[in-house]
């Protein structure tokens, strides 16, 4: 008995003795890039710079030396095979910045690639650095800071874990600084980030991130990356958050500076309006000041709330015009910069276009901007709760009363690293007592590999409204997110009768879907004709929640592919069955009459190599739309004729011809835009758009001088021109509206 016991004693303090030396007791053993290659199973700690740093992109200071260099890993063209040109990057910091360099050695200086000044125009012509940071860790997001060859700065928010056709957004803007210089070895970069630019985590005197660096030769599209990754998630592997490297910081502290930006505008304008009566148009003139104030603070390491006051957009470019060969209204992208920092906190989707939350109710009215009074924003992380909250008043104006839109969403990760559930509660309240109130729960799961199970609900509620499903949004979806070897994707939705999400965007209402696909890729090896093939075949069933009549079936097929040449081919086969309950629109005078239509289209694409100053997209679709049929044809050509003009156009035309009633639908889409940028600091930029559906064109001339991150001048010119004026009575005149607007902000650090 004695010996047992004296043995359990050994044990005992055996375990004790592995508990207190294991890395989990204390601070976690760490490695550095000195001891291993391509990837790190153990997290990286970032070296502390010892000296000064002159931030002129020459990377000659004796501080870098002492930095232990990245091993770099060819990710493109030809996966794993030797680099055609040697790099040197390294990471460091002190207290107050994280600091990037890259000495890019060249063996031809004169073909360096630098097509653009343009700042945020991230291309894929121009030689090129990256870090991408996972600040929070959470392996979904990620911030990353680009700097081109001529010196251009680009920073772009990465969501979603890289997933989807564009999961990013490139409108979003941090303070921070880089250099570039051209030299007889190649070139050179230094990039600076601020502490108080992120918001981090810090635990034990220690901060863990996601890190991933890369660099870009624009000649021969060759692509330098670390940590090692495979292709297999498509395009935009490269910047999956999920796959970066983990790294450490000790003992950086998070700064929570205020920022504080107010602005002037001043400007005068020109509008063509009905008279009372509605017999005459009148011009109505006038001139027009105003400042504004927006405010962002750190509340913590964590948290940043934005306060904005008198907000206004007036330096934003006009949308696309687009043609609607459909029943369901247009979607159009959020350009507004306050509305663009982590946008991925208030998403809530149901796929497509579906969401409980769209940024442009806010401050936009049948596309005319509506004065937002002011409001409130608060993003970032409690604890394991990644937050997202909004709030903004409108201004009375015209018919429109007073609102105010509110959002709260609030989301973790759970079960593992790329989990998440969260809930949304979003509200519409006007002046006059009208209401709506949208409430959801979503869960995003990772099943095994990369099967992932999405499940949503949302519920709506106003005056006309009761409890009960109709009310209700549903969702199911499960899918596996990769381009190589047999993928698969089915979904469920549901969309009650009175589901209305009035700050939220629902392209059909009163509806349940099923939805199936199936599909196969390749990811290119030297062996096989192209770098990336995909294929798939799927069938999406709409019904009526009513009745249980057939609302739309569609079944597609698919196929397309990424040349060696990084030529992109594309074709899609897709049979339509509609039963339209109701007539709608393509024009004035031409309706699709209430019927059950089954027809066939076919789309073509083919775009050449966007890593050359100049491409172009080309596409093509053929066959019926409802009872007529349909030829369509567009080209969207682009050319970076020096790092100063940029050129390019869209051009697009839709003929559908529907010869049992003798009608003719003709459409051409129209849009030329010139690009001026003298350097990083001063650019303009002019275009004009036609829409002939719509017999309207748009001018714009925008000129913005931006010195440095928060000190902005533009001067915006626009003009609207009625195009086809006799159509209508009475008859408009050939200015719609005219407007020229300065504005200037400054960004004052306290």
């Amino acid at each position: 008995m004695s010996l047992t016991n004296n043995r359990l004693q050994g044990l005992l303090c055996l375990v004790l003795v592995l508990i207190a030396g294991h890395p989990l007791s204390a601070k976690a053993q760490l490695a550095s890039f000195s001891d291993h290659q391509y990837r790190s199973e153990t997290p990286v700690r970032i070296e502390r710079l010892n000296g000064e740093i002159n931030l002129d992109g020459r990377v000659d200071e004796p501080a870098w030396d002492a930095i232990t260099p990245i091993s770099m890993h060819v990710y493109g063209p030809s996966y794993g095979a030797p680099a055609t040109q040697e790099s040197e990057m390294r990471v460091a910091y002190d207290d107050n910045y994280i600091y990037f360099s890259c000495r890019c050695y060249d063996s031809d200086p004169d073909l360096i690639a630098r097509t653009t000044y343009k700042r945020d125009a991230w291309e894929s012509n121009y030689d090129q650095i990256g870090i991408g940071l996972d600040t929070f860790n959470d392996q979904e997001n990620s911030l990353l800071f680009i700097l081109s060859a001529a010196g251009v700065r680009v920073d772009v928010a990465i969501f979603n874990d890289g997933q989807g056709d564009a999961p990013f957004n490139q409108s979003w803007n941090a303070f921070w600084d880089g250099e570039s210089v051209v030299n007889d070895d190649g070139w050179s970069s230094e990039l600076r980030i601020p502490l108080s630019s992120i918001r981090f985590n810090t635990e034990n005197d220690q901060s863990t991130m996601g890190l991933m660096v890369y660099r870009y030769i624009g000649r021969n599209a060759e692509h330098h990356i670390y940590p090692e990754r495979p292709q297999d998630w498509g395009f935009w592997s490269f910047v999956k958050p999920s796959q970066s490297q983990q790294i450490v910081f000790e003992g950086v502290k998070s700064t929570r500076p205020v920022y504080i930006t107010p602005y002037a505008l001043a400007g005068t304008s020109r509008a063509a309006e009905l008279n009372d009566d509605e017999t005459a148009y009148v011009t109505d003139d006038g001139l027009s000041y105003d400042v504004g104030l927006d405010v962002k603070v750190g509340l913590t390491r964590n948290l940043t709330l934005d306060l904005t006051a008198n907000t206004d957009f007036a330096q934003v470019e006009a949308d696309d015009q687009q043609v609607n060969l459909t029943r369901f209204s247009l979607f159009f992208p959020e350009q507004r910069l306050f509305f663009q920092e982590r946008t991925s906190n208030f998403e809530l989707n149901f796929g497509q276009q579906n969401r409980l939350f769209y940024t442009r109710r806010i401050g936009i009215n049948d596309g005319d901007m509506v004065t937002l009074l002011g409001g409130a924003r608060l993003v970032g992380r409690i604890g394991r709760w990644d937050i997202g909250a909004l709030s903004m008043q409108s201004a009375r104006q015209g018919d429109l009363p007073s609102e105010n839109f509110s959002v709260l969403r609030l989301r973790r990760q759970v079960l593992n690293p790329n989990s998440y559930a969260g809930a949304m509660m979003a509200t519409r309240i006007d002046e006059e007592g009208g209401e709506n109130i949208a409430l959801g729960a979503d869960g995003i799961f990772r099943l095994r590999g990369d099967d992932y199970l999405t499940l949503a609900a949302a519920h709506t509620f106003d005056e006309e409204t009761e409890a009960g499903l109709d009310a209700t949004r549903l969702r199911a979806h499960l899918r596996r997110e990769r381009i190589g070897g047999l993928t698969y994707d089915v979904e469920y939705n549901r969309a009650g009768a009175d589901y209305r999400p009035d700050l939220g965007f629902e392209l059909r209402d009163d509806y349940s879907q099923v939805g199936i696909g199936l599909g196969y890729g390749i990811v290119g090896s030297d062996e096989t004709r192209f770098k990336r093939f995909e294929s798939g075949i799927t069938s999406d069933l709409y019904v009526s929640n009513e009745t249980g009549d057939l609302q739309t079936r569609e079944s597609m097929a698919t196929a397309s592919a990424v040349t060696w040449n990084d030529e992109n081919i594309s074709a899609t086969a897709t049979w339509f069955v509609e039963d339209l309950e109701d007539e709608f629109e393509l024009s004035d005078e031409i309706s699709i009459p209430v019927d059950r239509y089954s027809f066939m289209q076919a789309e073509f694409s083919f775009q050449t190599s966007e890593t050359k100053p100049g491409n172009v997209t080309h596409k093509l679709t053929l066959g019926r739309f409802f009872d007529g049929v349909r030829f369509g044809v567009s080209a969207t050509p682009k050319w970076n004729v020096s790092k100063l003009l940029e050129l390019s156009a869209v051009y697009q035309y839709d003929r559908i011809s529907f010869s049992g009633r003798d009608q003719t639908f003709e459409a051409h889409t129209m849009r030329l835009k010139v690009g001026l940028t003298l350097n990083t600091s001063l650019s303009m930029s002019s275009f004009f758009q036609y829409n002939s559906s719509a017999d309207f064109a748009l001018g714009n001339f925008r000129l913005r001088y931006n010195p440095k991150e928060g000190n902005d001048f533009y001067l915006v010119f626009n003009e609207g021109l009625n195009t086809d004026r006799y159509r209508y009575s009475p008859v408009p005149p050939v200015v719609d509206s005219r407007a020229l607007i300065v504005k200037y902000s400054y960004t004052f650090v306290k």
